[in-house]
């Protein structure tokens, strides 16, 4: 046979380089963002992606609901000799709300799937450490995808067992489940405001802080050694509304001190998440925008740990669009690239801030 010319052997070579690379590139499992899938097909893909990703991503296991199905997530991030700013991303607490679920899990496949390609996203995982939840409230996610019918479509809450404390207007003693999981954190929790204090009410807080095994699972990881002290901005994605939220929602114009410097940030990122489609955010805390609520999870970890930043991002659509908690499906990828480039601006301002020179 005759030899292969340099010119040839050098495109071989090439070729070789590129598929030993491309074979050593971290991926995502195969996850399909353009429906809703299941929870089945969340705890899968975590797995799967923490498995076959050995080096950049570890399974997170902190515990697990009502009806025993475990609290996953994955840490993605380059392991390093000190310990690195960390910083939470989570799909939310509501059952109905799938959006934000998917949206997470489209921050995973950003981190993981570009850091070989995208130099900002390699400087995020040398630097940091992403603690990201999709599903954490499986019991009522998988009740919410269990019927079409309206009550189950749009459950909000979690499934705790009966309580027949419920009342309406004209009857008591009802028997209602469910808690709702970001009013159940111990902050300005009380048994005498309606309807947080009716286990008939969709904003049922349940009979006393942490009485739930899911905010309980949060509350011990986040105040866990591993964690407390490291993590430096939490962001959780809820639907619908198109707002920025602050702590602290339980009163009006009640706010921490270093409010105006979360709010600042927040202004940046929702201008940031603006250039793609033009969306706006209304951004301030729900008492002010919505009405105040007590026991919200972002408002605990606000007033009980060091972490800095502390956001409820509300995705599309705005509140002009009646019960709009699951928007259709070919809209998820969109609104997850805009969501991703406000958080962006987030992990900058904690880069700027937490990471040494």
């Amino acid at each position: 046979t005759e030899l292969l010319s340099d010119m040839t052997w050098s495109a071989l070579l090439r070729l070789s380089a590129l598929i030993f690379s491309t074979a050593l590139a971290y991926r995502t499992a195969p996850f399909d963002l353009r429906r809703y899938n299941d929870f089945p097909d969340f705890q899968a893909y975590l797995i799967r992606t923490a498995k076959d990703n050995p080096g950049l991503v570890r399974l997170l296991h902190i515990g697990n609901s009502h009806e025993g199905r475990p609290l996953l997530g994955v840490m993605i991030g380059k392991p390093r000799t000190h310990k690195k700013p960390m910083i939470w991303l989570d799909g939310g607490n509501h059952a109905r709300e799938w959006p934000a679920f998917h949206v997470a899990v489209y921050f995973i496949e950003q981190l993981i799937n570009n850091y070989d390609t995208d130099k900002k996203i390699k400087m995020y995982l040398d630097e940091l450490d992403f603690l990201v939840f999709p599903v954490l409230n499986p019991d009522g996610f998988v009740y919410s995808r269990s019927d079409y019918k309206a009550t189950i479509r749009h459950w909000r809450k979690n499934r705790a067992q009966e309580n027949c404390t419920g009342t309406t207007a004209s009857r008591h003693d009802l028997c209602c489940e469910g808690v709702d999981l970001n009013r159940n954190y111990d902050f300005a929790f009380s048994q005498t405001l309606y309807p947080f204090n009716n286990p008939c009410s969709d904003e049922y807080q349940g009979p006393e802080p942490f009485s739930e095994p899911e905010s309980r699972a949060v509350r011990d990881f986040i105040l866990s050694p591993q964690i407390n002290g490291r993590l430096h901005a939490v962001v959780s994605l809820h639907t619908h509304g198109q707002l920025f939220i602050l702590p602290y929602n339980n009163r009006k114009r009640t706010y921490p001190e270093d409010f105006f410097q979360l709010k600042e940030l927040a202004v940046r990122a929702a201008e940031a998440m603006a250039e793609l489609r033009d969306i706006k955010y209304r951004v301030g805390t729900a008492a002010d925008m919505l009405g105040p609520a007590t026991g919200g999870a972002t408002d605990w970890i606000k007033k009980s740990t060091k972490v800095k930043y502390v956001y409820v991002i509300e995705l599309p659509p705005d509140m002009k669009t009646w019960f709009a908690f699951q928007m259709k499906p070919h809209w998820l990828i969109p609104v997850g690239k805009e969501t991703w480039m406000g958080v962006k601006v987030i992990i900058d301002q904690v880069i700027r801030e937490f990471v040494d020179d």
